[in-house]
C-alpha cells in the first residue's frame, strides 16, 4: 500500500538504501529482505547463522578445532561486511535515486544519519551539521567506553548513548526529508537492544566458561607452559577422580610458598585424585585409592615421595600434578576443600598445535 506524502515519506513504496544498511546491520539479510530480494536475503541469514554457530561449537565444544572456529568467525564478519555493501545495491537499483550520489551529501538522508550514529554516536549529528552535540556525543561515548573497565555499570550506558544519538540524528534533519519515518522508534529501539547484548555477551560467557593460561610445568605432559584452556564454571560441580580443576590457591599452600603475594588472587591447576571419604596413599611410586592401585597413564614419572594411607575430609579432595615431583599439591600442603574450586578444565583452545579435549 503506498505511504503518504502528507506524513513526510515518499509516495512511492520504493526501498530506502541506507534503511537497507541500517536493517542489515542487525543481521545480514534482512536488508535485501526489505528490499524484496527474499531468496538472497534467506542466504545471507542462512550463512551467517552457520557460521556462527560452526565458530561457537568449534571453539567451545571440548572436542572442537579453535582455529577453525576462528576461521569460521572471520568469514562471518566478512559475509557481515558483504552483505551492508549487497543490502544497499538491491535497495539502490529500485530507488528513484539510483542515478544519484551514493553517499548522500546535497540532500541528506537521515538513515545515513543514522548509519553514521551506529557507528560511532557524536558522526550523525556532524553529517546533519549539529557540531555542537556531535562533539558531546563523541565525548560522552569515549570517555563511557574508557571507564567500563573500572566501572561495569557504565556497559548499559553506552548502547543508551548510541540509540539517544540515532535517533537524534535522524529527526535532527526537517520532517520532509525524513523516509519511513515511522520505524525510527523501532529502529532505535533494536539499537539499544542489540547493544546491550553486545556489550554484556563476553559478560554472560564468562559466567559458564573461563580462560585460563598454565603458568608452570607442574601438569606436563598434559599441559604444558603458555597452554591456555577453558574451565567450565558451574556451583553444583562435583569433581571426579580424574578431572582436570582450577582452583584458587588454599590458604595451607600460601603460607608454605613464600613468594606468593596474598593481595593477588592466584590459581592452580590440578588433576583431582582422592574424593570426599576415600582413603589416599602413595608407595614406591604407586597412588592407591582405598588400598588399589590408580592406573594413571597420564603422569610424566612415578612419584618418588611417599605418603601414607589418609581419608580425604568431607567436601575435600586430594589433588597432584600430573609431573609428580615437581609439583606444589596436595602431598605438600594437604587437602583441596570444595569451595576454593573454580571449574573443570575440558580443553587446550590455544596454541592451535596443543589443539585438544582434556
Amino acid at each position: 500500500m503506498p505511504l503518504s506524502a502528507a506524513s513526510g515519506q515518499s509516495s512511492k513504496s520504493t526501498p530506502e538504501p541506507w534503511l537497507a544498511v541500517n536493517l542489515s546491520m542487525f543481521f545480514p539479510g534482512i536488508g535485501q529482505l526489505y528490499a524484496g530480494e527474499k531468496l538472497k536475503g534467506l542466504g545471507f541469514i542462512g550463512s551467517e547463522v552457520l557460521l556462527i554457530a560452526i565458530a561457537f561449537w568449534s571453539i567451545f565444544s571440548p572436542t572442537g578445532n579453535t582455529a577453525t572456529g576462528l576461521i569460521c568467525l572471520v568469514f562471518a564478519v566478512a559475509v557481515y561486511i558483504w552483505s551492508l555493501f549487497d543490502a544497499f545495491a538491491c535497495a539502490n537499483k529500485q530507488s528513484e535515486a539510483n542515478a544519484t550520489e551514493k553517499i548522500p551529501r546535497s540532500v541528506k538522508s537521515p538513515w545515513f544519519a543514522v548509519f553514521l550514529s551506529r557507528i560511532l554516536p557524536g558522526l550523525g549529528q556532524l553529517y546533519v551539521e549539529k557540531a555542537a552535540l556531535g562533539a558531546f556525543f563523541l565525548s560522552l561515548i569515549i570517555i563511557c567506553s574508557l571507564t567500563t573497565s573500572i566501572f561495569p555499570n557504565l556497559l548499559l550506558i553506552v548502547p543508551i548513548i548510541s540509540a539517544v544519538a540515532s535517533y537524534h540524528a535522524f529527526i535532527a534533519l526537517p520532517k520532509h526529508q525524513r523516509q519511513r519515518q515511522n520505524l525510527i522508534i523501532v529502529i532505535t529501539i533494536l539499537v539499544l537492544a542489540t547493544g546491550i547484548i553486545t556489550s554484556y555477551l563476553p559478560t554472560w560467557i564468562r559466567q559458564e566458561v573461563d580462560f585460563f593460561e598454565i603458568p608452570s610445568k607442574s601438569m606436563l605432559p598434559t599441559l604444558d607452559v603458555g597452554d591456555r584452556v577453558f574451565v567450565r564454571k558451574s556451583r553444583n560441580y562435583s569433581p571426579q577422580q580424574g578431572d582436570v580443576i582450577v582452583f584458587k590457591i588454599p590458604d595451607a599452600a600460601k603460607l608454605l610458598e613464600s613468594e606468593t603475594d596474598n593481595n593477588k588472587e592466584r590459581y592452580f591447576i590440578k588433576r583431582v585424585i582422592g574424593e570426599p571419604g576415600q582413603a589416599v596413599s602413595v608407595s614406591d611410586g604407586v597412588v592407591y585409592i582405598n588400598d588399589q592401585r590408580l592406573q594413571e597413564p597420564y603422569i610424566a614419572a612415578p612419584p618418588t615421595y611417599e605418603w601414607e594411607s589418609e581419608s580425604v575430609p568431607p567436601n575435600s579432595y586430594v589433588v597432584m600434578g600430573d609431573n609428580r615431583d615437581n609439583s606444589f599439591d596436595s602431598h605438600v600442603w594437604g587437602f583441596l576443600q570444595q569451595h576454593y574450586i573454580v571449574g573443570r578444565a575440558y580443553k587446550i583452545y590455544w596454541p592451535p598445535s596443543r589443539n585438544k579435549s582434556l
